[in-house]
């Protein structure tokens, strides 16, 4: 009978898996075929067209390299390409249900696997065809080998552990900052697994990066200086992120820095209030689980979320590049989530858990809906709606104003842009800004109406001080907005010329 109730237990802990991996895919395939957008153009048009790429990210060349294998398998197109991100991001729940089953148990297995499967950081993610769900899939993959090698040294298990990280630092250099935690967590562990082994591993770990530092020093030299850091609102920012999602809050337009003031925070307020009282009752279950003796969970979760975010942010003051930025340092985001489902279990009243669980829910509905609704939140530019709208209302009497510069997505949706559109250089001298307006009349002339695609992207580094919006205004009449994403408009005027 001993034996019999341990294999029906285990069939229900499977279940339980089953159950939260099968709501998490639930949760992921809408918009899955949604527009690409953002730098998923550099994956789609540009990394994987070969099996190692030869442009400047040639420094992270593994996942590209996968996904121009998965297009030789015939996955095509929005839905089928990002099935592979997808795939990463659904293996991350069972990863998580195993190292919350060592660490802390069942309980802390359902809990960190559920908030896995929920969190809005780790859904988008998984939608998007980046190598970021890949990344996370790789940290928890890391510390699950680790947890093996407390148990029982092996020369496989070192084997593994070396391969994970070759190949995360080569899917995306900060990862080094990962292995970096990992580094305190082998140190920690030194009397279960044996220190000259783990230094041994490490070593051979910057060995075989060591090819890959004239690939990392071109790309510093070809885009290093382009990410530029508002420090003052990085942390809250990655702290949203990880917890709250991309799209939670409604943030207007923002600088090539991201940033997030005081305004943002009160047009937010209701729901920097909604989230606040569940904020609140992890806080004070984050400080019980610190509690002495430090349990290996909270150890754990010091080491692959506050020292690697510690290390972003030195690095960010020190380069005044943003190495905080979310989406660079995904891999912590998995131990931000370990932190809440512990922080959840440390709560020692029922009413405080079910507060959170109820308040949680809802926060978590908020941030799903508006990763529904890409049009008013988030991040996620719609290309393919953009351009069938243009193509729809561009007559031969209007004509579609661009900044200069390449705008790949467009053309991979309507191929025949380029025939239609006009590429306008702002200039940033004085002098000839002031005649910008005056040579822009003349360039208009015999129009009936502009249309002005607005990308905030291109607008930042192109013209930060949006003088062709400005113009445009000055020109025309009868403005109209359609927004595809706060990020990215399209802009049309009556001309009055």
């Amino acid at each position: 009978m001993s034996d019999v109730i341990p294999a029906r237990m285990k069939k229900r802990v499977d279940f339980i898996l089953l159950a939260i991996v099968a709501a998490a895919l639930a949760l992921r395939l809408p918009h899955l075929g949604y527009s690409f957008y953002g730098d998923e153009m550099f994956s789609l048009l540009r990394d994987s067209g070969t099996f190692l790429t030869h442009s400047e990210d040639r420094f992270r060349p593994v996942f590209f390299s996968l996904l121009y294998l998965w297009r030789q398998l015939g996955f095509h197109g929005e839905i089928g390409l990002r099935l592979l991100p997808l795939i990463f991001g659904l293996a991350q729940i069972p990863l998580a249900y195993h190292i919350g089953r060592r660490l802390g148990g069942a309980p802390l297995a359902r809990a960190f696997a559920v908030l896995m499967a929920v969190s809005p950081m780790l859904i988008e993610f998984s939608q998007e065809l980046r190598m970021y769900s890949m990344v996370a899939f790789l940290a928890l993959l890391q510390v699950w080998i680790v947890l093996h090698l407390r148990e029982r040294s092996s020369l496989g298990r070192w084997i593994a552990f070396v391969a994970v990280t070759w190949i995360g630092v080569y899917t995306h250099l900060h990862y080094w900052l990962f292995v970096a935690g990992l580094a305190l967590t082998l140190f920690r562990e030194r009397r279960t697994i044996p220190f000259w082994q783990s230094a041994a591993a490490l070593g051979a770990s910057v060995l075989l990066y060591l090819p890959n530092l004239p690939n990392l020093l071109y790309f510093s030299q070809v885009r290093g200086a382009e990410y530029v850091v508002h420090l003052p609102s990085a942390i809250p920012k990655l702290l949203a992120a990880v917890t709250l999602g991309f799209n939670y809050f409604a943030l207007s337009d923002q600088s090539s820095g991201r940033v997030v003031g005081v305004g943002d925070v009160l047009h937010n307020l209701p729901l920097v209030a909604l989230a606040a009282v569940p904020a609140a009752l992890l806080v004070w279950g984050f400080i019980r689980l610190h509690h002495r003796p430090l349990s290996p969970t909270a150890w754990l979760g010091h080491e692959l979320f506050t020292i690697p975010a510690f290390l972003a942010l030195i690095a960010s003051a020190v380069t005044g590049q943003y190495w905080l930025q979310p989406k660079y340092i995904i891999f912590v985001a998995p131990f931000a989530v370990l932190f809440l489902a512990a922080s959840y279990l440390a709560l020692n009243m029922r009413w405080v858990k079910r507060a959170v669980v109820i308040l949680g829910a809802a926060v978590l509905v908020v941030a799903y809906a508006h990763f529904l609704d890409p049009q008013h939140y988030g991040r996620r530019e719609n290309w393919r709606g953009m351009s069938t709208y243009v193509r729809a209302h561009l007559t031969p009497e209007s004509t579609l104003l661009i900044l200069d510069g390449a705008h790949p997505l467009f053309a991979y949706y309507w191929p025949q842009v380029a025939d239609v559109w006009q590429p306008v250089h702002v200039p940033r001298e004085e002098a000839l800004a002031g005649k910008f307006p005056d040579d822009l009349r003349a360039r208009l002339a015999g129009k009936r109406d502009v249309f002005y695609l607005w990308h905030d992207v291109r607008r930042n580094t192109a013209d930060p001080a949006d003088l062709l919006l400005r113009s445009l205004d000055r020109l025309g009449q009868n403005r109209e907005v359609v927004q595809f994403n706060p990020r990215f408009k399209l802009y049309r005027w009556t001309l009055t010329l």
